[in-house]
């Protein structure tokens, strides 16, 4: 159904949830039992529409509903306890989009002139509504700015507009926020204030013989690191600092140092950026990045409640605009994500994206070691164990899910994985080499996406060999990091863990890929890492489903990433696509490598990024963004003109008519149809970054391995302008190293076959 058609109805939607609610807003005085009489009228006549109105209508326009619906869930379980006179701090998330109709198709009969005149003056309207779009956003912040002030609340940011909808942070007591949560019409969700606060063992001596650290090249990437503050003077960080680049966004305090006690937090970040999983211990070190010093969390490595992150992302990014491509960002929400619509702050990150080619590597989040008190709604490792929940089921918890704003759209998501194992007579860790971290946070993301997008070192708990196991840190378990010197630490340690240390290193990995490619977009960076990357070998009885919420696509590879081998050949492309538009691409195969009497095993990979405009109010990826795009491929033995047929038929129709053919599929991993592939559960369009690979014999390898990437349309109506970029990777490996791959399929592909369908 066309939801926004309501507006017929005299009913605004603000946004659609997945049980089919609509939260709407009346206008033009029109009130909802009139709403009520007039649907119930027109669903009477006569019609396949007759006395069909019980069935599809259930108006409920009481206010219980909102509270189910636009709050957090914490804030709506103490939504009962609020005190009129006591101050709260709140984000508020308000709808102004504006309905366009659907934009006009030309009709069999019609000239081409005449379809351009009614084309013109369509968007012509489109054009206007845009503006009216622009009017209401001002006026409905007015509207809300009244209620504000009449409670003697304030504005704690700035509004920050998006597409559909604008958000912003405000103090208020619990006797404003009542009114405007059930009296402001136009209100879609509400969140409690979050400090963001980040959990941070036995010290190790520096152990560092001679050392000497060079600057990086002029050419080098510029990485922003937004944290808790560096200590630029350190010895290992020192001459990658940019120091005129550094500034702190905390309003009272203008030091861009890293204040936090024991051993610091942006510190260990900074150093995670440079070093990766090795620190140099000897000889001469030059450093493969620069290093921007945004600092934002306060001494107690928490947020304070004046930064609005929607806003500070702005702010951000803004002021590092011309010299970093990559932010850092290893800060998150203490609890799970709210998996209703795309939050604020994921929605700003996605916009900058899309904007500037910005590329945020986020950290998923962790799991707290153990707290003091009981959070039904977010307990403990400790109070997992306790309760029943053993390592590593409690990752399916939902709990356990990925952290705010790890869920967006078009940044990498980092988990984390172990490095080592430790068991002695009275304490183990919980996972061996390349299991979950006992703290790492799991998928999948919001509306189905594979998130973490990768894992990365970030160490391991140790546990007591008890009922009620306390929890420790041991040097063995945990990753090496740069430390703060300044509560007279060494300058390296291995005494924290945390998926804060495994984010950057995949960043590292990033800066690695940006000296080679340093005009790289952010969609190359996204397809290359999630190309290089493989699932670990781990001995837990994890599912397949398990494994891609905890692993993502898996480890990536910085060796695969820089390099092809004589078994592996990568090939790239990178364009534009429309909906309703096809592009296929087709990889020549040489027949010597598949000939009937070979059965050498291969591995083909292939990853699609693409990016697009985002909107808020509406759930689900594919009505999140204005247009989307996949990618399928030809099946075993299929023709050309077969693929190509089907490949039109699925950009013009559905997926499911255009599998019904009698020619064999390869058999993917994840396809587009979440029973259709190996693991079951996941449908590889529902991401924005859509990785799958394949298991070939020799014999079955086709002449040409055709891969055809797909537009779509999402909110956006004007499809004839609408174009998104993407980038596709397409790797080929026999996994035989002795066959010798590279040479022979890049000799029979010296040009590059597009065919535009």
């Amino acid at each position: 159904m066309e939801f926004d058609s309501l507006r017929s109805f005299g009913i605004e939607v603000l946004s659609v949830e997945d049980d089919g609610l609509v939260i709407g807003a009346s206008t033009e005085g029109f009130d909802f039992e009139s709403l009520k009489d007039k649907i119930t009228n027109f669903l009477s006549q006569e019609g396949k529409f007759k006395d069909t109105a019980a069935k599809l209508w259930d108006i409920n326009s009481g206010k219980k509903w909102r509270l189910d619906y636009i709050l957090s869930k914490e804030l709506n379980e103490k939504w009962e306890e609020l005190k009129d006179d006591q101050i709260y701090t709140v984000d508020l998330s308000v709808s102004c989009a504006v309905y366009i109709t659907n934009v006009v198709t030309q009709d069999k009969e019609e000239s081409d002139e005449k379809f351009q005149i009614r084309l013109s003056a369509w968007r012509k309207r489109k054009e206007l509504l845009e503006i009216q779009r622009d009017a209401m956003e001002s006026e409905r912040f007015d509207q809300l700015a009244t209620m504000v002030q009449v409670y003697g609340g304030s504005f704690l940011s700035s509004m920050i507009g998006l597409d559909d909808s604008f958000c912003v942070r405000i103090e208020i007591n619990g006797a404003g926020l009542k009114d405007i949560v059930f009296n402001y019409p136009y209100l879609f969700e509400v969140n409690e204030y979050d400090p963001y606060s980040i959990e941070l063992g036995s010290a190790e001596g520096d152990n560092v013989g001679e050392l000497e650290f060079i600057e990086p090249d002029e050419t080098s990437p510029t990485i922003c690191v937004i944290d808790s503050g560096i200590q630029e003077n350190h010895k290992f960080l020192e001459k990658a600092i940019q120091k005129h680049l550094s500034k702190s966004f905390l309003p009272s305090d203008p030091s861009t140092v890293d204040g936090v006690k024991n051993g610091g937090h942006g510190t260990r970040v900074a150093g995670s950026v440079l070093f990766g999983n090795q620190i140099p211990k000897s000889g001469k070190h030059q450093f493969i990045a620069k290093l921007a010093n945004a600092r934002v969390l306060d001494q107690t490595n928490s947020m304070p409640r004046e930064l609005y992150p929607p806003a500070l992302m702005k702010a951000v990014q803004s002021h590092y605009e011309k010299d970093c491509k990559v932010f850092q960002l290893s800060i998150n929400s203490r609890k799970s994500v709210r998996q209703v619509h795309m939050s604020d702050w994921a929605s700003t990150i996605d916009q900058l994206n899309y904007e500037t080619d910005s590329l945020f590597v986020i950290s998923t989040g962790n799991i707290n070691r153990e707290t003091n008190f009981l959070d039904i709604n977010n307990p403990s490792v400790k109070q997992h164990l306790i309760q029943g929940r053993q390592y590593p089921k409690y990752f399916q918890e939902q709990s356990a899910k990925i952290a705010n704003p790890s869920q967006s759209a078009f940044s990498l998501t980092v988990g984390s994985i172990c490095l080592n194992d430790f068991d002695d007579p009275d304490w183990k860790s919980f996972g061996k080499l390349n299991e979950p971290s006992a703290f790492t946070r799991s998928g999948p993301g919001i509306w189905g996406m594979v998130k973490p997008d990768v894992v990365e070192y970030g160490g391991d708990y140790v546990q007591e060999k008890n009922s009620s196991p306390n929890l420790i840190t041991k040097e063995i378990t945990s990753p090496e990091t740069v430390r703060s010197t300044a509560s007279a630490m060494s300058a390296i340690g291995r005494d924290k863990v945390g998926t804060s240390f495994s984010a950057p290193k995949v960043t590292h990995t990033i800066a690695r890929i940006l000296n080679q490619w340093p005009n790289a977009s952010s969609l190359f960076i996204r397809s290359l890492v999630a190309q290089s990357a493989r699932w670990p070998d781990v001995e837990l009885p994890l599912s397949l489903n398990e494994k891609l919420e905890l692993f993502g696509y898996g480890l990536p590879s910085l060796d695969r990433a820089l390099e092809n081998s004589q078994s592996r050949i990568t090939f790239y492309t990178e364009g534009k696509i429309s909906p309703k538009q096809a592009k296929v691409y087709k990889i020549a195969i040489p027949e010597e490598l598949n000939r009937p009497g070979d059965s050498f095993d291969y591995l083909i990979e292939v990853s699609l990024a693409y990016k697009a405009r985002i909107r808020r109010t509406r759930r689900g990826t594919k009505s999140y963004v204005s247009s989307w795009a996949d990618w399928v491929s030809g099946h075993l033995w299929e023709t050309d003109q077969q693929f190509q047929e089907r490949v039109l038929q699925y950009a013009s129709t559905s997926v499911e008519n255009a599998e019904k053919l009698k020619t064999e599929p390869i058999k993917w991993f994840i396809r587009e149809q979440s029973d259709w592939g190996i693991v079951k559960g996941f449908k590889r369009n529902d991401s924005t970054l859509q990785k799958s690979w394949a298991n070939l014999k020799s014999y079955q390898l086709p002449e040409h391995l055709s891969i055809a990437v797909v537009g779509h349309a999402g909110w956006e109506k004007d499809v004839y302008k609408e174009e998104i970029p993407y980038c596709l990777m397409v790797s080929i490996e026999c996994l035989h190293p002795e066959v010798k791959v590279y040479e022979k399929i890049r000799i029979h592909n010296e040009t590059q076959i597009e065919i535009e369908v």
